[in-house]
């Protein structure tokens, strides 16, 4: 009887904890890069919330919340076009895991952690007004 209810509580312990694979081997927000003039600002083109803006070398990076969707973007500079373009969100190959745990499917999906950003480094070329 007491193998059975330590095998039970093993069972429900070991699924509450390995419930999402995805949880081991990636985060919900994924690390993007933008390389472009000193001076753009980069905003998230759906709320149009400054996310970043490129400084001294060049470079900026962000955290971005991985989602199912694409994530549209604007680059904005003083004396410069707008200039709007997307992030790719692609399946994660690492998402497979879960053929072992079938729920950690829905989790990984609800938490975007199923899903990737690919490129990573996006090269900012804008037009001058």
């Amino acid at each position: 009887m007491k193998t059975k209810i330590l095998l039970m509580l093993a069972v429900i312990l070991s699924s509450a904890a390995l419930s999402s694979c995805m949880t081991i081997f990636s985060n919900s927000r994924q690390t993007v890069t933008f390389m472009g003039e000193d001076g753009t600002r980069i905003y998230d083109g759906t709320n149009n919330v400054k996310l970043s803006e490129i400084k001294d070398g060049g470079v900026t990076t962000v955290k971005l919340k991985k989602k199912l969707s694409d994530k549209i973007m604007i680059a904005k500079k003083e004396g410069y076009k707008n200039t709007p373009f997307i992030i790719e969100s692609q399946f994660n190959p690492k998402a497979l895991w879960n053929i072992l745990f079938w729920p950690g499917f829905l989790i990984d999906l609800g938490t975007g952690k199923i899903n990737k950003y690919d490129p990573v480094i996006y090269n900012i070329e804008m037009e001058k007004e």
